[in-house]
């Protein structure tokens, strides 16, 4: 066949002839010779069912329709042959593995060793837990004192703005005191003759004065001469001064 599939053949039964209750051979269809007879057909069937069941296990187990060509079948034969090899070496190489773990030596721990290790792991354990819980509650100290420092740096810079506000307030209320004050004074010297101040003019009975000299005398009230020149040397100063302070333009007449 050119395409090769797998061919079931028709396993050939003998055949039975059917016969009457007394033994006679039945006549055939065709009014044929009574030699003639219909073929079982039984155990062609249980073949048939035998097969399909085969086929449809390894179906199941191969994920492969079946039947397969010939072709197809034997590249199927070899990938399984080379998935027997390889798990045929799988299976040598963990002997192999297995035969040299049993031949190395075993050190195995006495009861007693065996104790003593374990008593030193749970004390390591102990040890490593202990300073886990320190360094936690070291942590959860070191956390709470930088929120401490948080909130003192906070109230801090509050207390510092309020100071500074403060302390601008104060400047702010000095400087409009002195000005107040410079002001008060400034228009105190506005009001002030310095003039006035620096040679006072009065009088002292019949005579004039100027800073309490008196000037001039009379025939009933002798006045020493240097009080009389004094009270002319300052009118003399006085004079020198208003012509310092105003710059009149004298005319000689």
């Amino acid at each position: 066949m050119e395409e090769s599939f797998v061919v079931v053949y028709k396993s050939e039964s003998a055949s039975e002839s059917a016969s009457d209750g007394s033994g006679t051979h039945l006549p055939s269809p065709e009014g044929g010779p009574s030699s003639s007879l219909q073929p079982n057909n039984s155990g062609f069937h249980s073949t048939i069912t035998f097969l399909k069941n085969a086929f449809e296990i390894a179906t199941t187990q191969t994920q492969v329709e079946q039947p397969l060509c010939l072709e197809c079948m034997r590249v199927l034969s070899d990938k399984l042959d080379k998935e027997v090899e390889d798990v045929t070496r799988d299976i040598e190489a963990y002997e192999a593995c297995l035969q040299r773990l049993e031949g190395e030596p075993q050190d195995a721990l006495s009861e007693a060793d065996f104790r003593k290790e374990k008593l030193k792991v749970a004390v390591w354990h102990w040890q490593e837990f202990n300073i886990f819980q320190f360094q936690l509650i070291a942590h959860q100290a070191v956390h709470d004192a930088s929120a401490n420092v948080n909130v003192t740096n906070v109230n801090l810079n509050t207390m510092l703005l309020h100071q500074a506000s403060i302390h601008a307030e104060e400047e702010k209320d000095a400087i409009l005191a002195k000005t107040e004050v410079s002001q008060a004074h400034l228009e105190l010297l506005k009001r002030t003759n310095v003039l006035n101040d620096a040679f006072p003019i009065w009088h002292d009975g019949e005579f004039g004065t100027i800073n309490n000299f008196r000037l001039g005398r009379l025939p009933k009230i002798p006045v020493e001469w240097d009080e009389i020149i004094a009270s002319w040397g300052q009118a003399c100063l006085l004079l020198h001064t208003m012509c310092q302070y105003f710059r009149p333009k004298f005319t000689i007449g």
